[in-house]
């Protein structure tokens, strides 16, 4: 799980930390504020960082459609972004990434993972020196070839397992900040994942177990009990084959097909399908030997310490979008319940509403603009006329009982009285 995370020099993250120390990120978070203070730019900044350890810098800034100039921040002159994260694993000490990116390399010239405070890898002048598992060893390489990060090139099967676990952790890390109803209604190729905008949402369930995709239905059926069965195809079109989707529900005489699906249905579909996934959904269309095969290898992925399902980190923005008031109370019980650590962002009263008490004081993050556009935080219950009001309101009630403005400057005038 992620404890912090640091970064400077992307776009209006400036010196930015969340949560600011000493407190730390939980297994649920919840990012609040006015339009523009930078809630989607902290999604983009870890899904940043997690592209950092699968290098194809390039590839990531097309598929946003992004130039490389338009990540860093317009209030300083610094030619690098600063990253740093902090990582809890039960088998480990609190463990520590930070790197140094060069956006006009695209690569990272610098970085470190600590294990406590022992240095465990060191990369710099282009040499990378990392221990082996029982920090007996130190091994060497250089004149690597890489985008991102230099763990996205590095051997490691013979490395330290909490390295292991950090670039296994950063490569699930999944963010799906850009969920459409227009998008999810495509049909698609072969996919790992549901993409960033659900455009692969059939090709995904196409390729789930048959236990995993019956799983998903009975977790879908609780927000939609009339629906009977969600099926997949594969169908020709043109030189390719995509799959498609459609569901019957009980009242109807046959299938519905995705693009007469509701947007709320299909919201909800895509983040039960993410977050119930398992490994062997990524296996595709192969026969049972191959598909033995594979498993093993998941099962024995880099020496069998690979990084554990429960610890995987799913970004949803904007959680709310299309989906009905009365299923938002058990979208928030499911989401506080999942075994991964989820990050959302809301406009919703409604979403804190049915936070406890004691998620919310942890879980709510504000965010702001200075006055010269940078993006800061706080948690939002950290104030004393928010704990106040937290007594007597439920969390969302205190929301909307409360001008945001004047937060800031409490929050502004706290923060000075820190420093």
């Amino acid at each position: 799980m992620i404890r912090h995370f640091y970064i400077d020099n992307f776009k209006s993250l400036v010196d930015f930390s969340l949560p600011p120390k000493p407190e730390r990120l939980g297994k649920f978070i919840c990012l609040i504020g006015m339009n523009g203070t930078g809630k989607s730019t902290v999604l983009q900044a870890f899904d940043f960082i997690k592209q950092l350890m699968y290098g194809r810098m390039d590839d990531w800034l097309t598929v946003r459609d992004w130039k490389i100039k338009e990540i860093l921040s317009h209030f300083q002159s610094k030619r690098l972004i600063a990253f740093r994260l902090e990582f809890e694993f039960p088998e480990f000490e609190v463990i520590t990434w930070e790197g140094w990116f060069n956006p006009s390399r695209l690569h990272c010239t610098a970085e470190s993972v600590k294990l406590g405070e022992r240095d465990i890898l060191e990369f710099a002048n282009g040499v990378v020196t990392y221990f082996t598992n029982n920090l007996d060893n130190k091994l060497q390489a250089q004149d690597l070839s890489f985008q991102g990060s230099v763990l996205s090139a590095l051997r490691l099967e013979k490395a330290h397992p909490a390295i292991r676990s950090v670039r296994e952790f950063m490569r699930d890390l999944k963010s799906l900040d850009m969920l459409a109803p227009n998008l999810m209604r495509k049909r698609s190729r072969n996919a790992e994942d549901v993409g960033y905008g659900g455009e692969r949402l059939s090709a995904f369930l196409y390729g789930f177990a048959p236990k995993t995709r019956g799983h998903v239905l009975e977790v879908f059926q609780q927000f939609y009990p009339q629906v009977y069965e969600v099926r997949t195809s594969s169908i020709n079109d043109g030189s390719e084959r995509l799959k498609d989707l459609a569901m019957v529900e009980k009242y109807s005489d046959g299938f519905v097909n995705a693009r007469h699906f509701s947007d709320g249905m299909l919201r909800i579909l895509s983040i039960v399908s993410q977050i119930e996934a398992k490994d062997i959904s990524k296996i595709l269309n192969e026969n049972e030997s191959d598909r033995m095969k594979k498993l093993f290898d998941i099962a024995t992925r880099d020496g069998g310490l690979g990084i554990h399902h429960e610890y995987l980190a799913l970004l949803f923005d904007e959680i709310e979008n299309g989906i009905h008031p009365e299923l938002i109370e058990k979208l928030m019980a499911y989401l506080l319940e999942a075994k991964q650590q989820i990050i959302v962002t809301t406009h919703s009263p409604m979403i804190l509403n049915y936070l406890p008490d004691e998620v919310a004081i942890e879980a709510v993050i504000l965010l702001y603009r200075t006055k010269n556009g940078i993006t800061r935080c706080f948690r939002y219950f950290d104030l004393p006329s928010t704990q106040k009001k937290l007594k007597l309101l439920g969390p969302g009630e205190v929301f909307v009982d409360t001008d945001i403005s004047s937060l800031t400057l409490e929050a502004e005038s706290l923060r000075g009285v820190a420093s």
